[in-house]
Formats: C-alpha cells, structure tokens, sequence
C-alpha cells in the first residue's frame, strides 16, 4: 500500500504529507498559531501539536468519505458520528482560503493519524505515513486499485475535466483527430502556484513579470497537418518511391481553447463551447494573419461576447458590450492579450520564445501582449532584502520566503487591489512570473481578494470557464 499521484493529478492540487516541528505566533489571535508549508501559512488552534499531519491545498476538493470520517461536516447528519462535534465543511468538501484575524489561512491540515486510521479502516490494512514525509498526493493504492483522496474541485464534472494532469492529459486527446500531428501542435502547459515552488526563483535569476489576466485561454497555430490523399495520388506516390501512405503534410491552421480544438473541420463533434458562441474563432481571426509556418500563439481573450454577455462576470477590461447589429470588434467589445509563443521545425523541435521576444514580436505586428510590469534580475526587485557585507551582495536564508511575501502585498503591481485595466471594481487576479531560461515553464501569485471571489462563484455553482473548455 502506498500513497502516489494518480493518473488525473493535478499539480496544484496534491496533498502533502509533512512534518511539523515549529509554528509561528499568529500576529492578532492569542487562541490561534501558523504552521508554514511550502510557502503557504495554514492557521490551527493554538493547542495543536507538533507533529506529522496532512495538508490540503486550497480549491482541492478532500474524498467525502474522508471528510465523514474525520467528523468535518459542518451538517452534522453527514459525519460518521453525528454526536461528535461538527467540522467547518461543507457538503462540497472544498478547501477554502480564509482570513483570520488579518492572516490569510490558504490550506488546510489534519493529523496524519487520521488519514492512516481512514485507509486502514477503508482496505483493512496499515500504513505507516512516517514512511510518506514529504510525499505529494492525490491517491492511495493497494494491490493495484486506486482510491483519490483529494482532487481539483470542479462545479460541472464534465467528462475529462476533473483533477487533469494538464498538458499531457490534453495532448493525449489530439490522437482522435487524424488531421492533427501532436508532436505539432500543443496545448499550453498547467502554470504552476509558486508556493508549490517557493524556490523556484533565486536572486541572480532573470525574471520578467505580467500582469495575469481573467478571461478565457486561446490558441492559433500555424502548423504541419496531415492532408489525406485519393486513391490516384496514394499510388502516385508509391510509383515514385515513396511508399503507401495514406495523407501527406501540409501547413494548415488550428485554433483552439485551452483544451478542445474548435475548427470544425479537424473536430467535427466539437460544439460551440462553453458560451454557445465561438468567441475563439473571432479571436483566431486577429492572430492568424500574423503566423509564420511553425508558429503557434497563446493568449488569453478579455471583455465580451457577441451576445454582450462578460467572458468573465464583471471583468470588462475597459470593453463595452457589443449593441444589437453592431459589428463584434477587436479592442472594443473584446480584446486579445498574447503571453506566450512558440516555433516548432518540421521535426516536432520546440523553440520557445523569450518574455522579452514576445513583447517585441507583439509590437512588430500590431497586436498586444500581456502588460509586462517588471524585467530584471530578481534580486534586484527588492534591494532591501539584501544583507550587504564588504560591499557584496548576500541574501538571507529565507530569501525566498521573504520575497514571495513582499511580492504577494506590493501596491506597486497593484497586489490585492482592485483591476488597473477594468472599469468596473474588480479584484486584479495577481501576476505571472517568468525565468528566462528558454524553458516551458511559468509560475502564477494570485491576489487573495481574487481566490476570494473564485470561492463565492464556486459556492454558488457558477462554472469556470477553464475547467470547461
């Protein structure tokens, strides 16, 4: 028996078993203290123990029968034991990041114990979590079954989109399409909450910035295509030497959503997405003309629909609601904001370009990339957290942690303030940090107020749109 990451995992959304042997002073409460795990401050009783416990990240969704168990329903009538006092959960068993007393709580741990007497008492066998510290999570297996213990919590289970292993997952389904060559075409890459790699960053580092954006995700691409061939041209093709093949590769479009690939051509049972509009195809339209062979484009589509509906509730990005009969325009009624590019050779090798290229590509061709609002070496964002001795530059031992946490509450990029770019009064979601080093990886901090407002949608059952498309 043992505890792995199943098939489904979704990095954002493990489970952690950890050891914890210091707790920090909670700064307003008497009756309240902070444990730290990978960069996130979780908020326990002040009488808890030090010890081995699990952690819950938060917006995962924790197995009811767990939760039932443990006697963390807030209802009662749902915990295994309805005379023993109830839990804060409710029947969704969603984690939810909380403030207490002026500290942001984002997580939630149990005590190993519990977890241990859940799985022996659900397969009749034991477990020892000494044997797991440190270990990420989402499943436990026992003589090959898997049972999840956590996974992204998702308003509408759709088929193929709870607890993803992102990329993969999404590559994967491009098999079923036979004009599609994956080794081509790509979906993006799951950005990555940097407190699940708080050191992910170092001073000497070069980082770019941007400002993340709440809208809905984009691609176009320009890209080798499988074109199926007659009868007449696959025998041509034998006469000539090159044997029996059933298609040639030609330069073909695709456009797509975060998962799905929209042309109706190559996904004949695709639908018309999440809003009953095609809104990525009007987006294609603005990004296509600018593709060289190769060349794929990721981006994230703001404002409105043609309908006049918000892509995202009340996030306009200075966008008016098209009127009735009126012509759907870019930088109007919608807008695009591209934040990654890429170039693929015919062989399937991947060039991605740097932050700085696809600002300067952006503005070559008239298009508009995500707002950069800070390039340079890491350590040099906040000088004061240098410790200088004899005039070299030395940074303390935490550096990470103090960095992240000065960053999460600085004005300056507008951190738990209200969106620079929208009209109406809107959380800004947070930033999205970049290392240059030509690598295939980003990193997100989002604004508490902004999880805050994803939390309030979710307990009233409003879908997200990248969970559905």
């Amino acid at each position: 028996m043992k505890l792995i990451k199943g098939k489904k995992s979704n990095i954002n959304y493990l489970a952690k078993v950890v050891q914890i042997n210091t707790f920090e002073k909670h700064p307003n409460a008497d009756a309240l203290k902070c444990a730290l795990v990978d960069g996130y401050r979780i908020i326990v009783g002040i009488n808890e123990p030090e010890g081995l416990y699990v952690y819950f990240p938060t917006s995962c969704e924790i197995n009811p029968n767990l939760i039932a168990f443990a006697n963390l329903y807030r209802h009662k009538e749902k915990n295994s034991n309805p005379e023993a006092k109830p839990g804060f959960f409710e029947d969704n068993g969603r984690v939810k990041a909380i403030k207490l007393r002026g500290v942001v709580s984002e997580g939630f741990l149990i005590p190993a114990e519990i977890l241990q007497n859940f799985i022996e008492s659900s397969v009749n066998q034991k477990i020892d979590l000494n044997d797991f510290v440190n270990t990420e999570f989402d499943t436990y297996e026992d003589g090959g079954k898997e049972f999840w213990i956590c996974k992204k919590y998702i308003v509408t289970q759709t088929p193929g989109t709870a607890g993803s292993r992102g990329e993969r997952r999404r590559q994967k389904g491009l098999k079923k399409f036979d004009r599609v060559i994956d080794t081509q075409f790509r979906f993006h890459y799951d950005t990555v909450l940097v407190r699940k790699e708080p050191w992910c960053i170092n001073p000497e580092d070069l980082i770019s910035l941007t400002y993340k954006i709440h809208g809905t995700s984009g691609i176009s691409a320009y890209v080798l295509c499988k074109k199926p061939l007659n009868f007449t041209q696959k025998v041509l093709n034998w006469i000539q030497g090159n044997g029996w093949k059933d298609y040639t590769e030609v330069y073909d479009y695709i456009y797509a959503s975060r998962s799905v690939i929209k042309n109706q051509y190559i996904n004949k049972e695709v639908g018309s997405g999440f809003y009953g509009e095609d809104v990525w195809a009007e987006a294609d339209k603005i990004v296509r003309p600018n593709l060289i062979k190769g060349m794929t484009a990721y981006y994230e589509i703001v404002g409105f629909l043609p309908s006049g509906s918000y892509i995202q509730k009340n996030y306009d990005y200075g966008c008016v609601p098209p009127k009735e009969g009126e012509v759907y325009t870019h930088n109007k009624h919608f807008k695009v904001r591209i934040y990654r590019l890429t170039l693929t050779n015919v062989d399937g090798v991947v060039h991605e370009f740097s932050a700085r290229e696809v600002q300067q590509w952006c503005n070559n061709h008239n298009l508009t990339p995500v707002e950069e609002c800070y390039y340079g070496l890491a350590g040099d964002l906040y000088p004061q957290l240098r410790q200088d001795v004899n005039g070299y530059p030395m940074y303390p031992e935490d550096w990470n942690q103090q960095f992240w946490d000065t960053l999460a509450n600085d004005k300056d990029f507008y951190m738990e303030m209200n969106s620079p770019e929208c009209s109406n009064r809107v959380p800004h979601e947070g930033l999205v940090i970049k290392k240059e080093d030509m690598m295939s990886r980003a990193w997100k901090l989002k604004c508490f107020a902004f999880l805050q407002g994803e939390a309030k949608e979710l307990d009233a059952g409003e879908s997200n749109i990248e969970d559905e498309s």
